[in-house]
């Protein structure tokens, strides 16, 4: 392979990619900071778009299972799967009950990540030199888990938007910072 010609060309790959970095991040932290200031907008959004996809995937298993009814296990993934389709139901049904349930789910990963995190943070602190951003990543995960079971129920509603909206908001910092140092670098 010729290294005159590649170098050129990445060189030129590198600079399309910083500027459509640019561009996505600056569209995901407009995503961010719309579902932010919009956040029980954004959470009913997610929880009709998981009660579709509940329903979407309860309906395609149990035809799948009745037409693998010749196999003896058939019954056990019908059964799976109409769970699935009668959670879609009901979320879609009742979505405060969709909310709270994915809230519910949340709280608890929260809460197990955090102490997990600093457990792991604890005990790695002989041989890791950074050990302790796990333990301050461990507590805020913790922290978050907290604050969101001490405003129960009142939080249910606003939760999955706003967590949705700083996700946005963050990877859309990360990919504009990311195509600034690479133009810089270039």
């Amino acid at each position: 392979m010729n290294t005159r010609t590649a170098a050129p060309l990445n060189h030129t790959l590198a600079q399309q990619d910083t500027h459509r970095r640019t561009i996505i991040g600056a569209v995901f932290v407009a995503i961010g900071l719309l579902v932010m200031l919009l956040p029980s907008i954004a959470t009913l959004a997610a929880e009709r778009l998981i009660a579709a996809m509940f329903l979407l995937w309860g309906a395609a298993g149990l035809w799948f299972m009745l037409e693998m009814r010749s196999a003896p296990e058939w019954r056990y993934g019908a059964v799976a799967f109409a769970f699935l389709l009668l959670v879609g139901l009901i979320f879609v049904a009742f979505p405060v009950v969709g909310i709270e349930t994915l809230t519910i789910l949340m709280i608890i990963a929260f809460l197990i990540e955090g102490i997990v995190c600093i457990l792991l943070g604890l005990r790695s602190s002989s041989y890791l030199a950074n050990w302790s951003w796990l333990v301050f990543s461990g507590a805020c995960s913790l922290v978050v888990g907290l604050i969101v079971v001490i405003g129960w129920p009142d939080t249910a509603t606003v939760t999955l938007g706003l967590l949705m909206g700083l996700n946005f908001l963050s990877n859309g910092l990360s990919l504009i910072l990311l195509g600034r140092a690479t133009q810089t670098a270039n």
